[in-house]
């Protein structure tokens, strides 16, 4: 495996995904790294995860994990659903405790909290052989942002209310 085209296979891959998130009017565009290293990211707005008074929806961040090496078996596809980008303090420790609920029957992935407490998302990984490529792993991206839209919707809006103060712990564990 050549390390620089995968590097570019990717990075067509996310491009054609964005033109056809695109033509379904969904706006994203594909962020080139910052730092070396770093993998380019497809940013999604997701309105479909939209709270009743947002003007839009959650953030979505979708990217392929760096290869270590060229004998690398495995790579990975992220996806990072951030439901909340100004997390308030005040309710943390149920909002932890409530996560750990969530968590343990989510059928993928899981929520988290950043380590300084500032936002809330959803987040999934998936392993694919280093060997998928082309259209057979365009369509594995597909299915794998879909459940990861479709899993952060499962409990985000107990999640959010209870970061907000809009209803208990114990309100929110009955949604689990």
């Amino acid at each position: 495996m050549n390390i620089d085209e995968k590097k570019q296979e990717r990075r067509e891959l996310l491009e054609r995904m964005k033109e056809s998130l695109q033509e379904e009017l969904i706006a994203c565009e594909v962020a080139e790294p910052e730092q070396e290293g770093l993998p380019p990211v497809l940013n999604v707005i997701l309105d479909a995860l939209a709270k009743d008074d947002a003007e839009e929806g959650a953030i979505g961040e979708f990217y392929f994990d760096p290869i270590a090496s060229e004998e690398d078996e495995i790579q990975h596809f992220s996806s990072v659903i951030t439901l909340m980008d100004d997390l308030p303090k005040g309710h943390l420790p149920e909002l932890f405790e409530a996560i750990t609920y969530m968590n343990f029957v989510l059928p993928c992935g899981r929520y988290c909290i950043d380590k300084d407490c500032t936002f809330l998302a959803y987040r999934l990984t998936v392993p694919f052989s280093i060997e998928l490529s082309g259209d057979a792993l365009f369509e594995q991206m597909n299915i794998c942002m879909a459940n990861a839209v479709a899993a952060a919707d499962i409990y985000m809006e107990p999640l959010v209310q209870l970061a907000a103060g809009e209803v208990t712990l114990d309100e929110a564990k009955e949604y689990v």
